[in-house]
């Protein structure tokens, strides 16, 4: 730890993401964004080369569930018949040629990918924008559980992960960014994103943020 100001600050990743206040944020990791048959790969989208870090994904998941630490799984929701769009909303959603009818609850699309599953200790958000803050009890259920520090990884990067991450870091969490296990479909911005994320959070492997938490539970 360093201080500033007087205050006793977290600062290694040891520190940060010790499982007694840390919950993993795992943001629309679902089959709409990153299936080979998903809504994405139909519209067009170049989602195969996404599949390696959706399986670091699934990694780190499945090592914070064996290690206690909170999965937080955000999913992206859309209502049938644009219940949720408001006209401006689907003007951005249809911005690229996709059509907006992606995340409809009970699809394919809207399911987790194969490998996931929310454990026990887990909780699930559906949310209706990338921000995984707005409009949603995200907040309410971290601070209930006393979490100070936030990882975050998930699909896609310049998009949900990346407002996510901006508003997390707003709302007064301590940030960590899987660096491996997020992933978009359009490499020049997933790219722009990751540059973002350096100059501003720590930025660390699934490997490396694994080996803090086996580190802070023992």
């Amino acid at each position: 730890m360093r201080q500033i100001q007087g205050r006793m600050v977290l600062d290694t990743l040891e520190e940060l993401v010790n499982p007694e206040h840390t919950a993993l944020v795992a943001i629309d990791i679902q089959n709409d964004f990153c299936h080979p048959e998903g809504h994405f790969a139909r519209a067009g989208k170049a989602v195969a080369h996404m599949q390696p870090a959706v399986e670091r994904m699934k990694q780190l998941v499945s090592a914070a569930q064996e290690l206690g630490v909170p999965v937080y799984f955000l999913r992206q929701l859309t209502l049938p018949d644009g219940k949720s769009d408001s006209p401006a909303w689907l003007r951005f959603k249809t911005r690229d040629g996709k059509a907006p009818d992606y995340a409809l609850p009970g699809s394919f699309g809207y399911e987790l990918v194969d490998g996931l599953a929310p454990g026990p200790n887990d909780c699930v958000v559906d949310k209706f924008r990338p921000d995984g803050f707005i409009g949603t009890p995200l907040d309410l259920l971290l601070r209930a559980r006393g979490i100070q520090t936030v990882v975050l990884l998930g699909t896609t990067t310049e998009g949900c992960v990346e407002s996510t991450v901006r508003a997390a870091s707003y709302h007064d969490y301590y940030i960590v960014v899987a660096g491996d296990a997020v992933a978009s479909p359009n490499q020049r911005l997933h790219d722009n994103s990751l540059e973002f994320f350096k100059a501003r959070y720590p930025l660390h492997s699934v490997e490396e943020i694994i080996a803090a938490f086996k580190q802070g539970a023992a």
